[in-house]
């Protein structure tokens, strides 16, 4: 049983699909191995992302709350509203996946990128889970990789790595309950950004974003009776009446609280910054340019640097290596 629950939930992975990935060149990186595992994974699918291949895309704007430059000169906390692009996704590589497709393993993505008045752009990439479930490239190609040897007469290889890593069994393992939309849903940076002020204060914070109307959900028998695709339809015609709108949040480390193992979910306690407000207010032609678009952890303003964390640009070059594969 515990197979069935976590090949279905690892970061989204399906246990359906397990052929042998072709062996890795020696100058292959961590970070392209991860996507070949996840093309042998998913399949490999023309112009479509590796992981969170079924998204939905939205624009609106980010407006500065109040004294949000006191923890960051970044561009977009000061002054006038920030158009910004945002991609919902949900998680797994299969292109069109149905929301309830136990293959996402309940994991949703939430992908900012701010369009800022100097010309330039940064992103936000966060999931629906706080926290991730390893700590390294390794071990996630290593998760993947369990996977992948895992079928349902030979659970062994995925229980072995879970048993390992309690953190990777903790995160597949916990509930996920199927949102309203995805506009009724938490997002989590689970990576760790280094925020400096005018006055050179710098501090570690890791982002959030939480729906300024709260959290909603349905029950397991209502999300198996929706249409495939609610989340992103839900949205798309509550923006028809309305901005639907989420607060930007930044936790702020305390001293010793690690800043470079993406499992160390921090405690509650931690003072949450509150930055201010996405409103989302319309839906985009997602097909027309999904293919266009490109999230990056690194791609960064001034005032917003990287921690120590590892998967930071890992992520950025397995992104970048999905990237250059959906454009052949």
């Amino acid at each position: 049983m515990i197979f069935r629950i976590c090949a279905a939930a690892a970061v989204g992975l399906a246990a359906a699909v397990c052929a042998s990935p072709p062996p890795a060149s020696a100058q292959e990186s961590v970070a392209v191995e991860i996507v070949n595992q996840f093309n042998t994974l998913f399949g490999r699918h023309p112009h479509t992302r590796a992981n969170h291949a079924t998204g939905a895309l939205f624009e609106g704007k980010f407006t500065p709350a109040p004294g949000a430059s006191d923890l960051s000169t970044a561009l977009f906390l000061t002054g006038a509203p920030t158009p910004v692009t945002v991609r919902f996704s949900n998680g797994g590589g299969i292109p069109d996946v149905a929301d309830q497709n136990p293959a996402i393993g309940g994991i949703r993505g939430m992908a900012v990128k701010f369009q800022l008045s100097d010309g330039g752009e940064t992103d936000l990439v966060m999931i629906s889970e706080n926290g991730f479930p390893v700590a390294t490239g390794e071990d996630f190609l290593g998760l993947l990789t369990a996977v992948g040897e895992s079928g349902p007469d030979a659970p062994k290889p995925i229980e072995q790595f879970l048993g390992a890593h309690p953190a990777a069994l903790a995160f597949v393992t916990a509930p996920k309950p199927m949102p309203v939309s995805f506009g009724t849903l938490p997002y989590f940076g689970v990576n760790a950004f280094q925020f400096t002020n005018a006055a050179g204060e710098a501090r570690f914070g890791r982002w959030r974003v939480v729906p300024l109307d709260g959290e909603a959900f349905v029950s397991d028998a209502e999300a198996a009776a929706r249409e495939p695709h609610a989340l992103a339809d839900t949205l798309r015609s509550a923006v028809t009446e309305a901005p639907v709108r989420f607060r930007l949040q930044v936790q702020v480390a305390a001293d010793g609280d690690p800043t470079g193992d993406a499992t160390k979910v921090w405690p509650e306690d931690r003072p949450i910054v509150d930055l201010g407000e996405i409103a989302i207010t319309k839906a985009l032609d997602t097909a027309a340019i999904e293919n266009q678009l490109l999230y990056l952890p690194t791609n960064l303003t001034a005032g917003i640097d990287i921690s120590d964390d590892p998967l930071v640009e890992l992520r950025t070059e397995a992104y970048a290596e999905s990237f250059g594969r959906r454009q052949e």
